[in-house]
């Protein structure tokens, strides 16, 4: 999971359920305005397998993945709600837990992109890993142009690796998705695997989780917009 976490680091608590689960969608929604500032929302769905991730829930470890009570995933979601509000440029911080449909999101609006960038940075910190050396935001409003810097991390590649080929199959049905809106047109948008939505102001990047983890996508993208 190491290769998609960006916004969404909070959720780390709840890995180890996506691990065993297999199922999930991981959701990235973020609304630009022409200022650069915005908003992004990050959603982490595994209602797909509910009913295995409840039975995980109740059990402390299974091969050696620790596996969080809903206790301790309310707590360091609250710890990174914190964290956000103490970080200079975020705004209107939210979440929400649902233990029915094991559905968690979080999300906030950032004046600058560098607001953002430095959210990640706080995270990296409070979770002791290293998320801004392969993926980060930058916005040139004179251009104007966004763009999503992204380094395949090798060791993820690795540990997906020691799973059994059999359980590898199973993530056939992760997904993370990727969609950015905007309140211009876009003129290009560089990413092959994204698409340009139908009227024209949002970017749609929706990839195989077995994709990232292997490295044979990249989020990288570079979006160009009408003046």
């Amino acid at each position: 999971m190491n290769s998609i976490k960006k916004f969404y680091t909070i959720f780390l608590c709840l890995l180890g359920c996506c691990l065993l689960t297999s199922c999930f969608d991981l959701v990235e929604q973020i609304d630009m305005k022409q200022d650069g500032s915005g908003s992004i929302k990050a959603t982490l769905n595994l209602s797909k397998s509910k009913t295995k991730v409840a039975s995980l829930m109740k059990l402390k470890n299974v091969n050696g993945i620790q596996i969080p009570s809903q206790a301790t995933v309310t707590k360091e979601m609250e710890r990174a709600v914190r964290t956000l509000k103490a970080t200079p440029g975020i705004s209107n911080v939210q979440y929400t837990l649902d233990f029915n449909n094991y559905i968690a999101t979080l999300s906030c609006n950032f004046k600058s992109v560098e607001a953002l960038n430095e959210f990640s940075n706080m995270l990296s910190k409070q979770f002791k890993t290293n998320v801004t050396s392969y993926n980060s935001y930058a916005f040139q409003p004179s251009v104007p142009a966004f763009s999503r810097h992204y380094k395949y991390m090798p060791d993820v590649g690795k540990e997906f690796a020691k799973i059994s080929a059999d359980d590898q199959k199973l993530f056939g049905d992760a997904y993370y998705t990727n969609i950015i809106r905007f309140e211009k047109h876009i003129k290009t948008q560089t990413n092959a695997s994204a698409k340009i939505s139908s009227n024209g102001k949002a970017v749609l990047l929706k990839v195989p989780a077995i994709a990232l983890f292997r490295g044979s996508t990249s989020l990288a993208n570079t979006i160009t917009l009408t003046k």
